[in-house]
């Protein structure tokens, strides 16, 4: 009889080992960003809308903004709250449709992005120094091809 409970199988998991190598990966930018006062996801958030501004679109909605980042819109919503207290981010409305809202950077939060860009730079530069360029480049080229792959 095979043993349907086999957890050598769960440990071997995909999800598993992207999660452990998710949270590592977290905690090592979060940890250089720390002096700066944003986590990794917060640099995240304010870059794409701070992208979406320098290409002339002055906010993105929640929706928009969730698409570009690959998080779940409550999610997002709760992980821009403290970006709004710190007043990085403000609330707008879509001039074309102002039932829509949108998110918008601020010039504090433009400000704070280049603030923490040397120390994103760092860890950036620690990874690829640990990893090594050839298996930096394979890992981010594996990544991005599995989210073309994968059902979003």
């Amino acid at each position: 009889m095979t043993n349907t409970n086999d957890l050598r199988e769960v440990a071997a998991c995909t999800y598993f080992r992207a999660r452990r190598m998710a949270r590592l990966v977290t905690r090592f930018y979060d940890n250089q960003l720390g002096s700066v006062g944003i986590n990794t996801n917060q640099l995240g958030l304010l870059a794409k809308l701070l992208d979406a501004n320098m290409l002339g679109v002055s906010g993105l909605s929640v929706g928009a903004l969730a698409e570009r980042v690959g998080m779940h819109p409550s999610t997002l919503t709760r992980d821009l709250k403290p970006l709004m207290k710190q007043g990085l981010v403000q609330d707008g409305n879509d001039p074309e449709d102002r039932r829509i809202p949108m998110v918008l950077i601020t010039k504090k939060g433009e400000g704070k992005l280049r603030d923490a860009i040397p120390a994103w730079r760092r860890a950036q530069k620690r990874v690829q120094d640990v990893l090594g360029s050839e298996l930096l480049l394979s890992l981010n080229a594996l990544l991005d091809l599995a989210c073309t792959r994968l059902p979003r």
